[in-house]
């Protein structure tokens, strides 16, 4: 938990870089603004301004570069890691009643591997036997908090009535739902529960690569697994 701690807090260089940008930005403008009132007529304003533009090039530049990471790193391989005493948890929640329920998780990036190991819970509109709907200033809110604290959003995690693998397929909606993601950068994988401890996890791209760690969980065919002792966990 230590090293994950280390990873999420360390900062890249772009992100240190945009920092230090952005403060430059700030004094720029407001030595522009304080020589606008008081040197209208000297050469600073127009040194001042220039020193803005290329500062506001440096940012678009580092911008354009993040962008480029995200949409390469979404392109490329997926591979996840999760420990099956969170997966039992995570069903523990998911089926809590008879309603379908829907989450977000995040994690840690560990030697190019995603670690699903915690929840982030929003506010919903909708919750019924065949349906949940998530409540769209709330999980704008919570993209925003992930941001901020430097996570991403790694999984969407919900439920389906009824048992069995084959209620673990996602719907049109969940398939539209997680290509809007995709083709917005994220590197969310889905996974969908069954009310007896089947999970499905999937993209759009292309099939992930789900590592599972630790016991009670069975594979069952192509990303696709089985839950045990789920009346003990």
């Amino acid at each position: 938990m230590e090293e994950h701690a280390v990873l999420t807090q360390k900062k890249t260089y772009l992100e240190q870089k945009r920092e230090l940008l952005i403060e430059r930005r700030e004094r720029l403008l407001g030595a522009f603004e304080e020589a606008a009132k008081t040197e209208r007529r000297s050469g600073r304003l127009g040194r001042i301004y220039e020193r803005i533009c290329r500062t506001k090039e440096f940012l678009d530049t580092i911008n354009r570069i993040e962008r480029e990471k995200i949409l390469a790193a979404s392109a490329g391989d997926h591979r996840y890691a999760i420990s099956s005493l969170f997966l039992h948890e995570c069903f523990k929640d998911l089926t809590a009643d008879s309603d379908e329920e829907f989450f977000f998780v995040t994690g840690t990036l560990i030697n190019d591997v995603y670690v699903l190991d915690q929840k982030t819970e929003f506010q919903h509109l909708k919750r019924t036997a065949i349906a949940v709907v998530g409540q769209p200033t709330s999980t704008h809110k919570l993209l925003i908090k992930l941001e901020q604290f430097g996570h991403r959003l790694l999984g969407c995690f919900h439920s389906h009535p009824g048992k069995g693998p084959d209620a673990t397929r996602p719907s049109g909606i969940d398939e539209d739902f997680q290509k809007r993601l995709e083709d917005g950068g994220h590197v969310a994988v889905a996974a969908i529960f069954s009310r007896d401890g089947y999970v499905r996890f999937f993209r759009m791209d292309k099939a992930p690569e789900i590592e599972i760690y630790g016991n009670g969980v069975e594979k069952h065919g192509d990303n696709i697994f089985r839950l045990t002792n789920i009346n003990q966990a």
